[in-house]
């Protein structure tokens, strides 16, 4: 389906990762709430987005790797992902 080298190789587990790392947060931090009780938690306390935003570390971790194993357009599509995070995240900043 996907070529091994390939754009949305990086891209696709890019876009995802970060929301992997949220509920990974919530596991660690929040297990005594049900996951629905925390999203409105980090949503009512404006934290949704910072929170989402540490998820995104895991993209560090997967360009390393696809850059390491000389996968450079998945990783190319790892970097995309992770600036198309970043300008959301600075929209909701900004506002």
């Amino acid at each position: 389906m996907f070529k091994k080298d390939a754009f949305l190789t990086g891209l696709i587990p890019g876009l995802i990762l970060p929301f992997v790392g949220f509920y990974l947060y919530y596991l660690i931090f929040f297990r005594y709430m049900n996951f629905h009780s925390f999203v409105d938690h980090v949503t009512r306390i404006n934290k949704a987005i910072s929170v989402l935003s540490l998820g995104a570390v895991l993209n560090l971790l997967m360009f390393f790797v696809f850059y390491q194993l000389q996968l450079d357009k998945s990783a190319r599509g790892v970097i995309a992902a992770t600036f198309i995070y970043a300008f959301v995240v600075v929209y909701y900043k900004v506002l």
